[in-house]
């Protein structure tokens, strides 16, 4: 009989784990690295094939299993119907496109060299996907959360965690035909080929039918039994117990999962699933973000563990070739579907760049048992350090498809007029003059309330950025009466100026008002002086409280332009959201404090 653990033999795992986990991540973000090159390197070095301060064994195994749990409950957080239904043309057609074309290109290579079609499907259709966790920093950084590239690369990621899902569940039937190890799918597998292994058709059926029936009954359950459950506890004003049921969702989900024969991974989402049709979607992520990063962390350490760094070594130029080929290839394919949907030639430039690396989810795939048992060691050592490597070259790389496109977007700036924008006057545009942060904010408000726009800007710097960032913009001086004349300005319903330049606007407000009696001038503005000054112009002037900057005036606009107020309230607490997640990833907001009850003032 196995001599059984004492206390501390069994916490010296998690310690090492924890304590060079906080050493990779610190060291990360001095370098500007992506936290998950960090602790890949670090489980390499702490690893059996080097310094050898830790063992794989059951508790790291346990640790890093729970890891990936808090990462798929997240996700399912962030997938709702709603966000579903806003983003289905970049669902049905922008992400299938780009993931397909990307992953069935690295299924082939891969199935070039040897890899077993089924093998090679899995795993080439996870180096289709990018990593969210990296991109999502990225757009943070940039403040492209909102802007039309930011919200097309987030509807490409959703789509791309909901197939890292379908992923899982179809690599993880594969070779297996045992059915109280994988249910539903072993029982077809002893049907039809006596236990040989599920045929690759009948894997690929039952994951899509597992994946839809697991969707709906996640939904049910989250509005009949998670939803009633946290407004008790929430009425309880408990916080500990509220944590405490949170807790015991994503792991009892994850249980009750695996015992049915499916994976622990797929409850996890499940419950997330269900967690995100409730109004207390916000404050369960708060509640998980700390446990999620953690415990993610030592899945990815765990990774590096199973890595022989002098295997490693040895495969060094297939790894730098493996990480080029991941850049290139992906990059060029990305802008190939870009370019398919019709976006400009700017836009699909940085979408393709900022897409292009490789992602978390093609490690968690590579640690399935199925899949190490179809690979060699050394060749899952060289995609997972590919995929590493493209991983912390992510950021120097997505800002060079910034300098790219703008360097496209500079080529086409002489070939903008505003004809091209004007075609449709009769739809009565609203015209915002200034691709500022607030005339940017109303842009997207427009677009996400199908109110047809016109925007100018005269600095070619803030046009070049807003033109590689997706927006419809044309270059030129809009405070010149002959431009707002040219872009329809008699037709026009409204009129946001981006920018509080005052001593123009009131030049021009007798000219405006003469010749265009009807015209609703709209502005943002960061003083009481100017607030006062423009009242007095007759322009519906909004002083910039909130965050983002902006927004009082925007839900001003909406609700001018006839949108009911529950959508306007709506939309404002989308915005918000989007706001504070960049702000709690370390950007800075202005000091400007928020005010409780925004709507109130823009009416």
């Amino acid at each position: 009989m196995a001599a059984e653990l004492t206390p501390v033999e069994a916490l010296i795992p998690a310690i090492t784990l924890l304590g060079f986990g906080a050493s990779a991540a610190l060291a990360s973000k001095a370098m500007r690295l992506s936290p998950i090159v960090g602790y890949l390197i670090v489980g390499i070095l702490i690893g059996p094939s080097a310094l050898g301060l830790i063992e794989i064994s059951s508790a790291t195994h346990l640790l890093a299993e729970l890891g990936v749990v808090f990462l798929l409950f997240d996700i399912g957080m962030h997938v709702s119907l709603r966000e579903l239904n806003e983003s289905r043309t970049d669902l049905l057609r922008l992400a299938p496109t780009h993931l397909f074309l990307t992953g069935l290109v690295s299924a082939g290579a891969l199935a070039t060299i040897g890899v077993d079609w089924p093998i090679a499907i899995a795993i080439g259709l996870s180096l289709g996907l990018s990593s969210t966790a990296v991109v999502a920093r990225i757009l943070t950084e940039r403040e492209q959360n909102s802007c039309p590239i930011g919200r097309a690369t987030t509807h490409v990621l959703i789509f791309q965690d909901i197939v890292a899902i379908f992923l899982m569940i179809f690599a993880s039937s594969l070779g297996e035909s045992d059915v109280g190890a994988q249910g539903l799918a072993g029982l077809v597998s002893d049907f039809m080929l006596e236990g040989a292994g599920v045929p690759l058709y009948a894997a690929l059926g039952l994951s899509v039918v597992q994946t839809f029936i697991a969707f709906g009954a996640a939904l049910l359950a989250g509005k009949y039994l998670i939803n009633p459950v946290f407004r008790t506890l929430a009425a309880t004003r408990n916080a500990e117990a509220f944590t405490a049921f949170t807790l015991l969702l994503v792991l009892a989900a994850a249980c009750a999962t695996a015992v049915i024969g499916l994976s622990l991974t797929l409850g996890a989402f499940l419950a997330g699933l269900a967690v995100s049709g409730t109004p207390f979607r916000h404050q369960v992520q708060t509640e998980m973000g700390p446990f999620r990063g953690l415990l993610l962390s030592f899945f990815f350490i765990s990774v590096g563990l199973g890595i022989n760094i002098s295997a490693l070594l040895s495969h060094l130029p297939f790894v730098l070739l493996g990480a080029a080929a991941i850049l290139v290839v992906k990059t060029g394919l990305g802008y190939i579907a870009a370019r398919l949907n019709k976006w400009s030639k700017p836009g699909a430039t940085q979408m393709s760049f900022l897409l292009a690396q490789g992602s978390e989810f093609t490690l968690v795939i590579l640690s399935l048992g199925a899949i190490t048992a179809g690979i060699s060691i050394d060749l899952m050592s060289s995609i997972v350090a590919a995929v590493a490597l493209s991983l912390a070259l992510a950021p120097s790389w997505a800002g060079l498809g910034v300098r790219l496109s703008r360097h496209l977007a500079e080529r086409s700036k002489t070939e903008t007029d505003f004809s091209s924008t004007t075609a449709n006057i009769s739809d009565r545009p609203v015209i915002v003059i200034g691709m500022s942060s607030a005339g940017r904010l109303a842009v997207d408000a427009l677009v996400d309330h199908d109110i047809p726009y016109i925007a100018t800007e005269a600095d070619p710097d803030r046009f070049l950025s807003a033109v590689a960032d997706g927006y419809h913009v044309s270059f030129g001086d809009a405070s010149n009466m002959k431009l707002v004349e040219a872009v329809g300005g008699s037709n026009a319903r409204a009129v946001v100026l981006g920018f509080s330049r005052y001593e123009i606007s009131r030049e021009v407000t007798p000219t405006i008002t003469r010749r265009f009696p009807d015209l609703v001038r709209f502005v943002a503005v960061d003083s009481r002086l100017d607030l006062e000054r423009y009242l007095d112009l007759g322009v519906r002037a909004h002083f910039a409280a909130g965050q983002p900057k902006g927004i009082e005036m925007v839900a001003d606009i909406l609700l001018t332009l006839g949108i009911p107020e529950p959508e306007v309230r709506e939309w404002m607490e989308e915005e918000a959201e989007r706001f504070s997640i960049g702000d709690a990833s370390g950007h800075d907001a202005d000091d400007d404090d928020d005010d409780p009850d925004l709507i109130e003032v823009a009416a």
